[in-house]
C-alpha cells in the first residue's frame, strides 16, 4: 500500500491502558483496471486490523469514502467511552483534524 497521509495518536479505552493507533490512508487506485470502479486502502492498527478497501466511482469518491469510514470507526470508539489523545500533547480532535462539526 502506498500511504498518502498518516497520523499516530493513542488511545485509551474505559479504564485500561494508553496504546499506540496508527490511522494509515493508502493512494486511490483502479479496480481491477476499470476507470469506473477505484479502491482505497484505510488502516486504523491496532482497532480494526482487517478493514477492507474502500471502493468508488472515482478515485475522489474511493478517497473521500475511505477518510470518512476512518472518522466514523474514531467517532465510534469515542462513544464507547474511548479516549483518543496525542500522548503528553493533549487530546486528539477528530472534528477538528478532519475539519467537521458535530451536529
Amino acid at each position: 500500500m502506498e500511504t498518502i497521509a498518516k497520523e499516530v495518536i493513542f488511545g485509551r479505552f474505559p479504564n485500561g491502558d494508553l496504546f499506540e493507533i496508527r490511522i494509515e490512508i493508502g493512494a486511490p487506485y483502479s479496480w481491477q483496471g476499470d476507470e469506473d470502479e477505484w479502491a482505497c486502502p484505510v488502516k486504523l492498527h491496532p482497532l480494526y486490523p482487517n478493514l477492507r478497501d474502500i471502493h468508488g466511482g472515482s478515485s475522489l469518491q474511493a478517497l473521500c469514502l475511505a477518510i470518512s469510514l476512518a472518522k466514523s470507526l474514531l467517532d465510534a470508539f469515542l462513544e464507547k467511552g474511548g479516549e483518543l489523545t496525542y500522548g503528553e500533547n493533549g487530546t486528539f480532535d477528530v472534528n477538528a483534524v478532519f475539519g467537521t462539526t458535530k451536529h
